[in-house]
C-alpha cells in the first residue's frame, strides 16, 4: 500500500561544533544534486550504507551520512549508570549527545558542498528515525525551514499499547516517550512532509503450533541461503517488545508495520522488505544474502525516494 506524501516543514540555523576539516566537493554535478543526511541505525556506520549512497546518487540524491563509528556507540553507556536511566526519564540531548555531534558534522559537510542554504532532506533508518525527529526538534527547531523532508525506514516511532504488559519495560528508556510528546508526527515539521515507511518482510505465524509445522523445511532454504525458522523466531522476539503482541504480526523481521507508522504523516508498506541487509560486529558489519531485501534494495528505493 503506498501513500502519498504531504505538505511540508520548517527547520533552523544552529551552531556547528568541533572545528572539523572540510573539504567542499566544489562541482556542479554535486549541486544539482538534493543533499540528505542519513541517521543510521543503532551500532551502524556510514560504511554500512555505502551502496545506498551510490543507489541515491544515481537518482539525483548526495547521501552524507552522520559519520559514526562502532567506539561512539559506547558513549551512551555512561547514561545506563544514572538515576534517569533506571526510571526511563532519559532525555534526548543528553544521551544522544554523540549521535547529535555526528550529525553536526554530517551538516558541515552540506554546508561546504551546497552553501548554508541549501534545503536538506533527512533520512533515518530504524532507531536513526527517531534520533532524527529529536534532532530536527531540539537542535533544528528555530530555523525548521531548511528541511525539506524526513523519511524514516523501518523506525519504531510507537510505544507498545500502554495496557500491555510490556509497556513498563520501555526499551528506549523514556526517550521515545519524550520524543513523540515534545514533537509529535514529526513536529516542528509540518507531517506534510514525513513520510513513514515500513516493511512486510516477516510475518510471524498465528501460533506456536503452526510455527513449528514444516520445521524441518524452515531450518535452512538452499535456494535462498536464509533460514525461515530463525527469521520467525527472531521477529517473535522482536515484535512483542515493541507491540505487546507475538504471533500473526507483520513487519520487516524487526519493527511491526504499526510501531512504524505516525498518525497524519505519509506512510509507504513494502511487501516482502526486511529490516537491513546488515547485522552490525565490533568489526565489519555481516552482510546478509542478497534474496533478503531492504529498504535501500533496488526493488524498494523508488517506493520511497519520491517522498525526500
Amino acid at each position: 500500500a503506498l501513500h502519498g506524501l504531504r505538505g511540508f516543514v520548517g527547520q533552523a540555523p544552529h551552531s556547528r561544533p568541533r572545528s572539523v576539516r572540510l573539504e567542499a566537493q566544489s562541482s556542479l554535478s554535486v549541486r544539482k544534486k538534493i543533499p540528505v543526511v542519513l541517521c543510521p541505525a543503532q551500532f551502524g556506520t556510514a560504511e554500512d550504507y555505502d551502496e545506498l549512497k551510490v543507489n541515491l546518487e544515481a537518482r539525483g540524491f548526495v547521501l552524507y551520512p552522520a559519520p559514526l563509528s562502532r567506539l561512539d556507540w559506547l558513549r551512551i553507556v555512561p547514561s545506563t549508570l544514572t538515576k534517569e536511566f533506571f526510571t526511563a526519564e532519559l532525555r534526548p540531548k543528553k544521551t544522544l549527545g554523540f549521535f547529535y555531534e555526528a550529525l553536526d558534522q554530517a551538516l558541515a559537510q552540506v554546508d561546504a558542498d551546497f552553501g548554508p542554504q541549501e534545503p536538506v532532506a533527512f533520512l533515518g533508518h530504524s532507531i536513526g528515525g527517531w534520533v532524527a525527529r529529536s534532532y530536527i526538534g531540539e537542535v533544528l527547531g528555530p530555523v525548521a525551514q531548511r528541511v525539506r523532508s524526513l523519511v524514516t525506514l523501518g523506525t519504531p516511532h510507537q510505544a507498545p499499547p500502554a495496557e500491555s504488559p510490556v509497556a513498563i519495560l520501555d526499551q528506549t528508556r523514556g526517550l521515545l516517550t519524550y520524543i513523540n510528546e515534545q514533537f509529535p508526527a514529526g513536529s516542528p515539521l509540518n507531517s506534510s512532509v514525513v513520510t513513514c515507511v515500513a516493511g512486510c518482510g516477516t510475518k510471524t505465524p498465528p501460533s506456536m503450533e503452526e510455527m513449528m509445522d514444516g520445521l524441518g523445511e524452515k531450518l535452512w532454504n538452499q535456494t535462498q541461503n536464509r533460514s525461515t525458522l530463525l527469521e520467525e523466531v527472531v521477529a517473535l522476539a522482536s515484535y512483542l517488545p515493541l507491540s505487546g503482541s507475538t504471533f500473526g504480526v507483520e513487519g520487516d523481521g524487526l519493527i511491526p508495520v504499526d510501531t512504524a507508522l505516525m498518525e497524519g504523516c505519509g506512510s509507504v508498506v513494502l511487501d516482502d522488505c526486511n529490516h537491513a541487509d546488515f547485522v552490525p560486529t565490533p568489526g565489519e558489519s555481516i552482510r546478509l544474502p542478497k534474496s533478503y531485501q531492504w529498504y535501500g534494495s533496488e526493488g524498494f528505493l523508488d517506493a520511497w525516494v519520491k517522498f525526500l
